[in-house]
């Protein structure tokens, strides 16, 4: 087996190949190195102060606007809580007892006498069958 080698074609007009893009941006990043060496010191340091100051100035802004948000939230949730007092408010007032008896009796539900307190009595006392006031017969239904 032999091995036949041709020889390399040496090309005399220069010509530009394209690069693909990774060899693109290898030469764009050797080219900013380069024009970073070459600057001077104070270019250098007032290139970093300009972009340290670029970021503060918007972390600032974006917690200044998230406080705003968060503002804006706390009213809202201060209304809300403001609007739910009033409501439980006056639907406390509705169902004070007070108004519920005073309403019942005008409709009639109760009868307007006042209370009568019913006296304690010990548990070991057997009561008395209750009494009856019409027409139904009264059978016992306990055994004594």
């Amino acid at each position: 087996m032999s091995v036949v080698s041709f020889p390399r074609r040496i090309e005399t007009r220069p010509s530009r190949p394209q690069s693909p893009p990774v060899a693109r941006e290898r030469v764009r990043r050797r080219h900013l190195s380069a024009v970073w060496a070459r600057s001077s010191t104070p270019r250098k340091s007032a290139f970093v102060l300009t972009a340290a100051l670029v970021i503060s100035i918007s972390g600032s802004m974006f917690v200044a606007n998230r406080q705003m948000q968060i503002h804006q939230l706390q009213n809202q949730l201060l209304q809300d809580q403001s609007t739910y007092a009033v409501q439980i408010g006056s639907l406390t007032e509705k169902s004070a007892p007070s108004l519920i008896a005073s309403q019942a009796g005008s409709l009639h539900l109760v009868e307007p006498v006042t209370v009568t307190q019913v006296p304690s009595t010990s548990l070991d006392v057997i009561l008395p069958l209750p009494k009856f006031s019409g027409y139904a017969p009264v059978t016992s239904r306990t055994i004594r």
